[in-house]
């Protein structure tokens, strides 16, 4: 993980999660008879797939023939220069990036201090982007708009339909097309972060608040508990409020315990999304008082 303040000159520092990768031919190994009838291995290529290995030849992922590689070294700088020349404020910018599934996965986190809103007295939060780019064919190059709360750390996650998705594997980034969307992104911070000031005024019961949990946790009677024990942290501290309910199902994404900490950073973006899923029923409890 590298987590540094970056300035707008967009220096940008390489480590292992931009080595170059490549492509590799798989084989199999196959048995023949020779003509003397004795038993022989034989290598026989796999026209369907193809392997895609580090720069020490180890595979870090299977994919289709179809799949075409775009290395995290050329496109993810792209997308940074797009940062830059947009209207975003970048002074004291910090960039995290964190790999997952032995270096299959990466995530690039980008926080903007100076787009900083203040949701209720002394309780601030901030502009994140994510971008996600992958080797194994689980992502494709995407980027996320959310937001970080200051107080607990936790992401804030913003609905599915205000999130910027940048299409499958090509040769290359539209600059232009990126910083048109991450303009936009900044309006729709503004606008959602205006609707989370409402958050704290707004009383919900104990009904309310296990319906969301419910819808969360599913099947899973281990996480209700969970959700349930965060909860009664939040409302402690902040009141028993929208903002205590919000908050409680971003720490669980951001915070809960991972099973496989070398995954985590695909699992925090996996449980994101779960957490998308059942925002529109805190949105139904705004729009009901």
């Amino acid at each position: 993980m590298m987590n540094q303040i970056i300035d707008n000159s967009n220096t940008y520092v390489k480590d292992k999660a931009f080595s170059m990768v490549h492509e590799q031919p798989i084989y199999i190994k196959k048995k023949i008879l020779d003509l003397e009838g004795i038993n022989c291995d034989y290598d026989q290529l796999v026209n369907s797939h193809k392997a895609i290995c580090n720069s020490k030849d180890n595979v870090i992922a299977i994919v289709g023939k179809g799949y075409k590689l775009i290395q995290n070294a050329d496109i993810i700088p792209e997308f940074e220069n797009a940062i830059f020349r947009s209207n975003l404020d970048t002074t004291g910018m910090k960039r995290e990036i964190k790999q997952s599934h032995s270096g299959a996965r990466i995530v690039c986190t980008y926080i903007f201090p100076e787009h900083k809103v203040e949701v209720r007295p002394g309780d601030f939060i901030a502009l994140k982007i994510c971008v996600l780019n992958s080797y194994d064919g689980s992502w494709k190059f995407t980027s996320i708009l959310g937001a970080l709360r200051y107080a607990c750390n936790n992401g804030l996650v913003i609905g599915d339909y205000f999130s910027s998705f940048y299409g499958k594997h090509t040769k290359g980034l539209d600059t232009d097309i990126a910083i048109k969307q991450l303009e936009n992104s900044l309006d729709v911070f503004l606008n959602n972060a205006e609707i989370w000031k409402q958050y704290p005024l707004i009383p919900i019961s104990e009904l309310q608040a296990n319906n969301v949990f419910l819808g969360l946790a599913g099947e899973s009677k281990i996480l209700l508990e969970l959700l349930q024990q965060t909860h009664s942290f939040y409302t402690d501290t902040i009141g028993d409020n929208l903002w205590s309910l919000f908050n409680t199902i971003t720490d669980w994404s951001s915070h809960a315990k991972f099973r496989k900490i070398q995954n985590l950073a695909s699992t925090v973006i996996s449980r994101e999304q779960r957490v998308r899923k059942i925002l529109p029923m805190l949105d139904k409890i705004r729009l009901t008082v």
